[in-house]
């Protein structure tokens, strides 16, 4: 399996990117991957066109005669040969949850806080296919990774729409930049900047590495979610209507009774400590409109020990997970690893760190891991698919 990397140059160092760029404004980074990309694509033609066909993750295909048009995948055969004559574009979310490649690829932008990233999104485009001029309201790196593309960009843009509900293509888009992306290139783009991508050659694939902006309201629902499931009921919950006077206008609600409920609710609120840790626990969540496709199967402790001797461990590419103080969040679950010595929390952590970050340890490095209690995190890790010995492909 192709190990890939970021090539940040002399002008333009991670640091830089950082401070001038990130969030700020677009920049083009030439040759940001090796060229060589295009000979060992984390996710190929063959692969986008079967993953198309499946329910596993979002899909769609965008193309344009006289008009714009989409549709939602499955995407079947019948459906290629009636747009042969259309510019089309295939676009498949979340393609990093289903092949271990592309998983890997996706996280060499770990750069970014990891609970960041979003998704790896791919397009497939025949020449001068293209999704149409929009924006998006998150960051976003374009890789080009086969064929060329034309990127035309405009900061300051007028929002009206075409007629298409169901694709927000910009009506009167004026482009004040334009450039030319090869294999290996790289365009990154801030939130709000209006972009048009258009497939120069036959074929043209880039992929699209999305970086979230946080939804407080959503994330102020997880952190409630959390909090209610944990909530039993208990007869503190009653309200005490013998300390209640009825009123004395039956259609008036009593300022008394809603003092009382007020503050039962109030009590019922999650306190700081609780809020950070239901707040890691949204952020680890699966996306639920994708397909986990990691089923370890079922063995003893001492099968998985024997396993761990000759195979790498890698870890499930649709979960996510990360560390917050000394536990280990994945899944909307929390591992608690305060029973561990503080000698074997430090090896755990440590050894859970690179795995989540390089996505797969080798047996040569696990083998030395010697601590039962170690190895036996590693087996309910194991149990519950976070881990695997498996490698996912289309």
């Amino acid at each position: 399996m192709t190990h890939f990397s970021i090539n940040w140059p002399n002008a333009l160092s991670e640091k830089v990117f950082k401070e001038k760029f990130w969030q700020k404004k677009p920049v083009l980074i030439r040759n940001f991957l090796s060229k060589e990309i295009a000979k060992n694509l984390p996710v190929t033609k063959s692969e986008i066109l079967k993953l198309s066909k499946t329910d596993y993750v979002p899909t769609k295909c965008v193309y344009k005669g006289k008009a714009w048009h989409v549709k939602h995948g499955p995407l079947h055969p019948t459906f290629f040969k009636q747009i042969e004559s259309y510019n089309w574009t295939i676009l498949i979310d979340k393609i990093n949850t289903q092949l271990t490649c592309a998983d890997r690829f996706f996280h060499i932008f770990n750069f970014i806080d990891l609970f960041r990233l979003k998704d790896l999104m791919v397009s497939l485009s025949n020449k001068g296919g293209g999704v149409g001029p929009h924006f998006d309201s998150y960051d976003v790196f374009l890789v080009q990774a086969y064929g060329q593309k034309i990127w035309q960009l405009s900061s300051r843009f007028d929002h009206t729409f075409t007629n298409n509900p169901d694709l927000k293509i910009l009506k009167n888009f004026k482009p004040n930049e334009e450039f030319v992306l090869n294999p290996g290139d790289a365009l990154y783009l801030p939130p709000n900047v209006a972009h048009n991508g258009i497939a120069a050659q036959e074929t043209s694939i880039t992929y699209s590495i999305g970086f979230k902006n946080p939804n407080i309201l959503d994330l102020t629902d997880k952190v409630f979610f959390y909090h209610m499931e944990n909530i039993s009921f208990n007869s503190e919950l009653l309200l005490d209507y013998r300390k209640i006077r009825p009123s004395k206008d039956p259609v008036t609600f009593s300022e008394q009774l809603a003092s009382q409920i007020s503050s039962k609710v109030s009590n019922l609120f999650p306190k700081s400590e609780e809020i950070k840790k239901n707040l890691v626990k949204s952020i680890t969540e699966s996306d639920g409109d994708i397909l986990d496709r990691i089923k370890n199967n079922e063995i003893s402790f001492s099968d998985f020990h024997s396993l761990l001797r000759k195979n790498n461990l890698n870890i499930n590419p649709s979960m996510k997970a990360i560390f917050w103080r000394e536990n280990l969040f994945y899944n909307g679950e929390e591992l608690d690893l305060s029973l561990l010595s503080a000698k074997q929390q430090r090896v755990i952590k440590a050894f859970l760190e690179e795995l989540i970050s390089k996505r797969t340890i080798s047996f040569k490095k696990i083998s030395r891991l010697n601590s039962e209690s170690i190895l036996k995190i590693l087996f309910f890790l194991y149990q519950q698919n976070l881990v695997t010995f498996k490698c996912l492909s289309a």
